[in-house]
């Protein structure tokens, strides 16, 4: 699809053409983009729930969400299928540090993941759907960095999660009581939209942070260990701006070869490339990231 051809944008209207270039235009300004959420929340305490709401559906909301049920969700797909897309259902959910909730609301993720599941699979989108998972929609960011120092220092067997995913009590090393329990309902979390949707969906696992990394690979490596024996349905993936992604996924591919499953990958550029650079800065630490593209083909 070359968006220097006309025909890419026929299936969009004049109004969604003026409505997306208005959007871009406002995005780039980085004062605007990085006070996005005080001036929504100026802007609910000035309009109200129902003005904020009139404002936003039919201008921001509308170019990023795909629709609010499955019709609307269908007629976008289907646009995007018309001009060769293969599109992929979100749910566009995550967490970092500070942000945890409860448990419930974890469930409440999950159930949403397993909808985007049946709706990919039900409907005639494209042969072969796929869905995307964030790991801290149902785990714990917290948690998540201190597995990323646990198993820095002594790393998992893929089967203590397995076995995890399967109901089995286990013990996690180097995890008080309570957040053991809170890995094992999320570990069994990941096993239902799993279970959900292999054979069916493929579900591509993103990438975080570089300081939680370690921890989502571990629990999608998991995941592929028991879900991908005859076919890859699970993916994990890797941000192509990171020094380190040739090796972890070099990492990957032996791990898969000694496991014995198939190994999913999704290769990204990357969408935490500011915040990683100021975060190693501020810690002394390397840059993490490349240069330049050119030296990501090395």
């Amino acid at each position: 699809l070359a968006f220097e051809d006309p025909s890419a944008f026929r299936v969009k209207s004049l109004g969604e053409l003026l409505r997306a270039l208005g959007v871009f235009r406002l995005c780039s300004f980085p004062v605007l983009v990085n006070n996005c959420g005080k001036l929504m929340s100026v802007a609910r305490t000035l309009l109200g729930r129902r003005g904020f709401s009139l404002l936003l559906r039919p201008t921001v909301y509308a170019q990023f969400v795909a629709g609010e049920n499955e019709s609307e969700i269908s007629q976008s797909m289907e646009k995007m299928s018309s001009l060769g897309l293969r599109p992929m259902l979100a749910v566009p959910i995550e967490e970092d540090l500070g942000e945890s909730t409860r448990e419930k609301r974890y469930d409440d993720n999950m159930e949403a993941m397993l909808e985007c599941v049946r709706m990919s699979h039900s409907n005639a989108w494209c042969k072969d759907p796929m869905m995307q998972l964030k790991i801290t929609a149902l785990l714990s960011p917290e948690l998540c960095v201190k597995l990323t120092t646990l198993i820095a220092q002594q790393p998992y067997d893929l089967d203590l999660l397995v076995r995890a995913m399967d109901g089995e009590t286990v013990s996690f090393p180097g995890l008080d009581e309570k957040e053991a329990a809170h890995f094992l309902c999320s570990l069994k979390r990941f096993n239902k939209i799993s279970e959900a949707s292999v054979n069916k969906v493929r579900v591509l696992v993103d990438a975080e942070y570089t300081y939680m990394n370690p921890a989502l690979s571990l629990v999608t490596m998991a995941m592929m260990k028991k879900f991908n024996k005859d076919g890859a349905w699970i993916w994990n993936t890797y941000q192509c701006y990171l020094k380190e992604s040739r090796s972890l996924l070099l990492d990957a591919l032996s791990l898969s070869k000694n496991e014995g499953f198939c190994l999913g990958v999704k290769l990204v550029r990357g969408a935490y490339m500011d915040k990683e650079r100021k975060l190693a800065e501020k810690e002394g630490r390397l840059d993490p990231i490349h240069k330049s593209w050119s030296n990501t083909n090395d």
